[in-house]
């Protein structure tokens, strides 16, 4: 599943407006786009949380720990997003890792809208590669995504293995 262009940029907006604290521009884009726009920008954000748990937890599927210790630091982050540890926790091990459905996850229509873009720009913000901006990160994350989506699964194990190889390589 690629990146649908008609998502990308309303989600980087979101994200943004997010992350900057502007509240009354995030409603805005949220309201103007629509709710089906807005569900494939939640889609993308799943996608995009996703990767970078995977990236965190060097390269492998995270542990039961692992995903709650970072649903700790999305809860600690200081965005003003009024993130509690149990959503970001839901969101990451139900919806982002476990696929169910957001509306299963948060019934709550507000939640629903703003635990998924609020999780991913703390996990943008907080995980960014040092000396980067956030939406340097985005970019990365958005290319791997997009390169990734045409590829058999046949090609994973060598990925793992190309990649854990030159990590150890470089040492």
């Amino acid at each position: 599943m690629g990146i649908e262009p008609k998502a990308e940029e309303p989600t980087r907006d979101l994200l943004g407006h997010a992350i900057r604290g502007e509240w009354e521009g995030f409603a805005n884009v949220a309201e103007d786009i629509g709710e089906q726009r807005l569900l494939e920008c939640l889609s993308l954000c799943l996608r995009i949380s996703g990767y970078i748990v995977i990236d965190i937890s060097g390269h492998t599927w995270p542990t039961i720990a692992d995903v709650r210790e970072i649903a700790q630091r999305m809860a600690a982050v200081d965005l003003d997003f009024h993130l509690t540890e149990d959503d970001a926790h839901a969101y990451l091990t139900r919806a982002v890792l476990g696929f169910e459905p957001l509306i299963e996850v948060f019934p709550d229509r507000e939640k629903l809208a703003t635990v998924p873009v609020f999780t991913t720009a703390a996990l943008l913000v907080s995980y960014r590669r040092h000396g980067t901006d956030w939406w340097d990160y985005l970019n990365t994350i958005e290319n791997a995504l997009e390169t990734a989506a045409s590829l058999s699964e046949d090609v994973v194990p060598a990925l793992l293995l190309l990649s854990r190889r030159k990590r150890a390589l470089s040492k």
